[in-house]
This record gives C-alpha cells, structure tokens and sequence, in this order.
C-alpha cells in the first residue's frame, strides 16, 4: 500500500482490463466506497470501463481500499511508472509481509531520514511494526502514536484502527496496563469499518486474548481467541490461525485441561511448519515443556525446553525466549533439588529479562529464586526475592499473579514456622482471589475497602 494523498491530474498509469472492477467486487465496495471522498463515483466507473486512465496517486488510492496490492492492477509495461520513492515504498511493505524485520528497519529508517511529508505517516506504520516484532516496543511506540495521529487527520480510518492495534501491542511488550482499553478501542473501532475487515478483527480479537493470558484471565483469554479462531477461519488465514491454537493450548494449560492444551498445540504446531514460521515453533516446544512440567515429566519436559532454548539461540529471539525458558528449566532444576543447577538457570533468566525490560519474568524468575534460597537457608536473600516480586506485580497491576506470588511466599513462611507473616500473606491472597471471584476491579491497596463495599 503506497500513499494515498491525490494531488490532481497526472500521467495516466495503464491498468489492467478489468482488474479495478474485480478488486472493488471482491472488496464488496461501492463506487463511493472506493473513492473515498477524495475523487467521484464517476472518476472510478471510467477508470473501471477503461475510459481513462489512473494517476499513480489515485490508483494507490484504489489499492488502499480495495487492500490489494499494486502489482494486482498494473500491466507489464506500467512498472516505469512507480517512482524509486514509491518503489521503495512497496519493497518497505513486502519486507513487513515475509518478516524480514530487520530489514524492514533499515529501510524504514532510510526512508524517513530522506523525508517526505505524503507518505510519513505510512513508513512510520511499517517501521513501528517491524520494532514490535522485533520487540523493541520503546522504538515502536513514538512511530505508530504518530502514524495513527496522521491516519486520523487524513480521514483514514482503517489504517489508523490498524497502527491503534500495533500501538496497544506495544504498550503491552512494556508491560502497561493503558495496552488493554487501547486494543478495546481499537476493537470497536474495526468493527464499525464498512466493509468490513475480519482479518485485523482477528488480529486485535488475538491481542486482546493475549493480554488476558498475561494476566491469567483463562476464561476470558479463551473466548477471544475462539472468537480470533472463527475470524481467521473465515478469511482462511492460517498463520493468525496457528497463534490462536497456540494461545488456546496455553489457556487450556493453565485451567488444568492438559488433554485439550495439547491438542491446540499440536494444531499450532503443524500450522507454524506449514507456514515456515521457526521462532513461533520453538515457543510452541517450549509451552509443551511446561505442559509435561505441570504433569510431573521432568526429563520430557528438560528435553522440550532445551530444544527450544538451542533453537531461539539459533534465531537470536529474546522475548519468551531465552529469559522465559531459563527460567522453566530453572524450575525443573528446582523440583529436582539441584539447586545449584536452578540459580544458574534463574540468575541468567533475570539477566536475559531485565536486558529485554520484560518485568513478568523477571518477577517469575525472583519467585523461583525465592524457593531457592530458602531451601539453601538464606532467609533475607529468600525474602528480598519474594518482596521484589510482589512489588512488580503490584506495580503492573497483576492480580492473578500477585495473589499467587502472596501464596508461595505464605508457604515458605509457614515451613519456617512465622505463622504470623504467613497468615499475612495468605490473606492478601485470598483478599485478591475473593475480588476476582466478585467480578470487581483490583485496585491494589484499596481491595479491602471494594470486598467490604461490596458485601455491605
């Protein structure tokens, strides 16, 4: 998708027959639809019939609406007619769409120190997209809150409703809790496009479901992703597909369904080799190790997290990858006793999490250390560990991970015999558990006063 700025009569570009008309019938657009306010029903119908021929700025404008590329209407003699800028443009878009992310930067980055004020908007969308996905969400964030700025000054709704999706995602790489009511927006938002667009519906309805996961929500996580699921189905997209089964197989996971949980990853599994993609295959080996974990399959499970750890080593990926499965295999190390072997795993889990800023692993990661400690008997360093925890979770507003964290640290406590401390802690918990279980926001250290309020 090029710029979409019309700035009057240029050289015609030659079509070919009948494709402006397919692409709008396929679109389900009216003529008005696809002109956009920005040229006449009639401009488009002539366009349509081959009574004239396009400028280069109305027939991205065509593209844009229609959400075909500009290869699709143009004829072998007509590639003259896109400028290096636009050509460059279009090289930008494909490396997005065959994830070549890196280079999706580089070029981005060349593009906006070459300035040019129509098209802006557009590469900054592409560039904060390839920061998301390399995770680097600081880098992402200023690009995309200005491409949507731009989209909306334009009038042009659907892409900014796409940069608002890629600008929640990444407020949830950083872990801010604003990442949910933006995706809510940007929901709402999508669905009241005309025509409709089930492919980024999917997409959002997958984030959202993903924020959940974060915040162990399952019930609410599945519903979204069944819903992605259905979305995708539709619109036979079978990579959204294999993240929605990927995502299900971890809500399942986490609800003690471990029968279903494997089945949806073995789905994600088969849907992510037919689609090439490696990095998501080793984060689904990663997940069936702590599907095996849970059942008490240490060597499986040691065996799955390894492969998973060579792999995301291979690929150089860091975001659920190195610091999250150290951590798992610091876990294993753990429930088998050898201590020594867990603190390492752990220590270069924190290292690998707080160089990726991802606060939830590093607070995963501190609970395990905790349980280290204490068995080693360093009570103050245990204790550090805990208090750490719970502090971040408190700081992103976590309830389900916070009230477990008050749960573990109760349990060493309790093995110490400070039953006071202990009570303390399994309060907080069950305080934070009993506002879950009424359906009531958390609101941290007011949760007494809102249970209260609500049992008056």
């Amino acid at each position: 998708m090029l710029g979409t700025r019309y700035r009057g009569r240029r050289k015609g570009v030659a079509v070919r027959e009948g494709s402006v008309g397919e692409a709008r019938r396929e679109a389900r657009l009216t003529l008005a639809q696809v002109a956009n306010g920005k040229l006449t029903r009639t401009a488009i119908h002539l366009i349509e019939k081959g009574r004239t021929r396009p400028s280069m700025e109305t027939l991205e404008l065509i593209a844009r609406q229609t959400r075909k590329p500009i290869e699709f209407f143009l004829t072998p003699d007509s590639p003259s007619a896109l400028t290096e800028r636009q050509a460059r443009l279009r090289e930008l878009e494909r490396l997005t769409a065959v994830r070549d992310f890196q280079g999706a930067v580089d070029l981005g980055v060349s593009l906006l120190e070459q300035g040019s004020a129509e098209d802006g908007a557009l590469v900054r969308f592409y560039l904060g997209q390839a920061y998301c996905r390399l995770v680097r969400p600081a880098e992402a964030l200023p690009h995309l809150t200005w491409a949507r700025s731009e989209f909306e000054r334009n009038g042009d709704e659907w892409m900014a409703v796409e940069a608002l999706d890629w600008e929640s995602s990444a407020l949830g790489l950083l872990d801010n809790p604003e990442a949910l009511p933006l995706a809510n927006q940007a929901l709402e938002r999508c669905r009241q496009l005309n025509p409709k667009a089930p492919q980024i519906e999917a997409r959002i309805l997958g984030h959202i479901a993903g924020m959940y996961i974060v915040s162990q929500s399952w019930t609410r996580a599945i519903r979204y992703y069944e819903a992605a699921a259905e979305a995708a189905s539709a619109v036979k997209d079978l990579l959204q597909l294999a993240k929605m089964h990927h995502g299900l197989g971890l809500a399942y996971r986490r609800m003690h369904q471990p029968a279903t949980a494997r089945d949806h990853y073995d789905k994600a599994l088969a849907l992510y080799s037919l689609e090439s993609d490696l990095s998501a295959v080793y984060r689904v080996q990663n997940d069936l190790g702590y599907l095996l974990l849970q059942e008490g399959q240490l060597d499986s499970a040691e065996r799955h997290f390894l492969t998973a750890l060579e792999r995301s080593s291979e690929l150089s990926i860091d975001r659920r990858g190195r610091g999250h499965i150290l951590s798992s295999l610091g876990e294993v190390k753990l429930r088998r006793g050898q201590l020594a072997e867990a603190n390492e795993y752990l220590l270069q889990s924190l290292e690998a999490s707080q160089a990726t800023g991802e606060r939830i692993v590093q607070a995963e990661a501190r609970v395990l250390l905790g349980q280290v400690e204490e068995r080693k008997g360093n009570m103050p360093l245990a204790d550090n560990y805990f208090e750490t925890a719970i502090r971040i979770f408190e700081e992103l507003r976590m309830p389900d991970r916070l009230r477990d964290a008050h749960m573990e640290y109760a349990e060493v406590l309790e093995g110490r015999h400070d039953l006071v401390a202990a009570l303390r802690h399994w309060k907080q918990g069950a305080e934070i558990g009993r506002i879950a279980a009424l359906g009531l926001p958390w609101t941290g250290t007011a949760a007494g006063a809102a249970v209260k309020d609500s049992l008056a």
